[in-house]
């Protein structure tokens, strides 16, 4: 285990390795949010939690940042921390959300963890930021988003719901412990996906 690097702030902008266009991503398409992401998100024909592999019902479109104005996201885009094609809200872009059961989804929403993008491995993978019992067999390994897909989710937007799951928990460790070697979520390895 090797501690997880902080971010240095301020962040005036998305950090090195993080922005959009560094990704690889192009300018949003013209899917809308749910057809993207539902599409994007499914896995051996069915729509699956990017963490755990759940699928069925209990699986929810979840976005990164949600409920801002169009004044936020015009602000995101003048700093580059989204492209600036994308529409006027997350409602509309399907590189602003994923999918999630709806465990996984409370305790995104509720900044219980946060999911940080690895550039030197191409990776997301979760951080179980507050300790969550439960939630420590998905800590520091890789969830099913493949930065190449080209509705990916910004990395970008990642560092800003991490900023806020930071803030939540204040008395965490600023640098958790992450894997030297990142794996995938044991689903993923079990052979659910082959990477």
């Amino acid at each position: 285990m090797v501690p997880l690097p902080r971010f240095k702030l301020p962040l005036n902008g998305p950090p090195c390795g993080f922005g959009w266009e560094e990704c690889g991503i192009p300018a949003p398409s013209p899917s809308r949010f749910k057809i993207g992401v539902h599409g994007r998100d499914t896995i051996l024909g069915r729509p699956r939690c990017v963490i755990c592999g759940l699928s069925g019902e209990m699986v929810k479109h979840c976005f990164i940042l949600k409920g801002k104005s169009s004044y936020y996201w015009n602000r995101l885009k003048d700093s580059n921390w989204i492209s600036s094609q994308i529409r006027n809200t997350c409602m509309e872009e399907p590189h602003t959300g994923l999918l999630l059961c709806s465990n996984h989804h409370v305790l995104f929403d509720k900044y219980y963890f946060f999911i940080r993008y690895f550039p030197e491995v191409h990776k997301f993978v979760f951080v179980n930021y507050s300790s969550q019992p439960d939630q420590q067999q998905f800590h520091g390994k890789a969830i099913a988003l493949d930065i190449k897909d080209h509705l990916t989710p910004y990395p970008s937007l990642f560092v800003l719901h991490e900023m806020r799951v930071r803030g939540y928990h204040p008395q965490q460790p600023l640098d958790p412990d992450v894997p030297d070697n990142i794996s995938c979520q044991d689903w993923i390895s079990d052979g659910v996906i082959k990477r």
